[in-house]
């Protein structure tokens, strides 16, 4: 028993990333929201399982993790009621302002836990890319919470893009920025949009060298005590 919780300590990293990736590519296909909402949540209590479980002394962070989580699954269902429009936008609003610290708290504890590991391993690899994906993903968020209080922030089609796709729209471009691709094809108009892609971009760039850093720190301190 203890040799399979010790195996699949080793892949829980590699299972979260895979499924982030799933949701990535599932989410725009599907035409409800609330199927894509479910889908997400989902994704956020994996995410916080395997963060909590990577670092077993958070103890006192567990509750304050469990409980942004428990409040932003209760305004994505305030979003999908139907309501009145502006309260729309509120729940909206809240929803994507709580998801905000959930995942920059997830960011930490598995940046804590790959910062405490000693020797490279799947695992950790995976925690890494991990990582990189729950930041397209915080900026996605911010960029279309601007969406929601300024449709002209970005060059799209807002009135006529479903809410999903808008949000699939925004995490390609969220990614593309953070890659420093910059394909062109959507564009930051306003100025406050502008600096959100600069600091994406940049934290894109010192991210990679940063784990490039440690990976190799890893590589030859393994190197040195074999």
């Amino acid at each position: 028993m203890i040799r399979e919780v010790s195996q699949w300590r080793e892949w829980r990293f590699v299972q979260l990333t895979l499924l982030i990736g799933a949701w990535m590519l599932v989410s725009p296909l599907m035409q409800d929201r609330w199927v894509v909402q479910v889908l997400l949540q989902f994704f956020l209590l994996n995410a916080l399982f395997v963060t909590l479980w990577a670092n077993p002394a958070w103890r006192t962070g567990r509750r304050i993790v469990f409980g942004i989580w428990a409040v932003s699954l209760a305004s994505s269902a305030v979003a999908l009621a139907p309501l009145p429009v502006e309260w729309h936008r509120l729940g909206r609003t809240a929803e994507i302002a709580l998801r905000l610290p959930l995942l920059a708290l997830l960011a930490v504890g598995i940046l804590n836990f790959i910062f405490r590991k000693r020797h490279l391993s799947v695992d950790g690899i995976f925690a890494t890319i991990t990582v990189y994906l729950i930041i397209g993903l915080f900026f996605s968020l911010l960029y279309l919470l601007l969406l929601e209080w300024n449709p002209a922030s970005f060059n799209l089609a807002v009135a006529e893009r479903p809410r999903h796709l808008l949000q699939s729209d925004l995490l390609y471009f969220s990614l593309v920025t953070l890659a420093t691709v910059g394909y062109g094809d959507i564009l930051p108009v306003t100025e406050t949009a502008r600096t959100f892609a600069v600091i994406e971009a940049t934290i894109g760039q010192f991210y990679i060298a940063v784990i490039v850093a440690v990976f190799v720190g890893m590589y030859a301190a393994q190197r040195r005590q074999s």
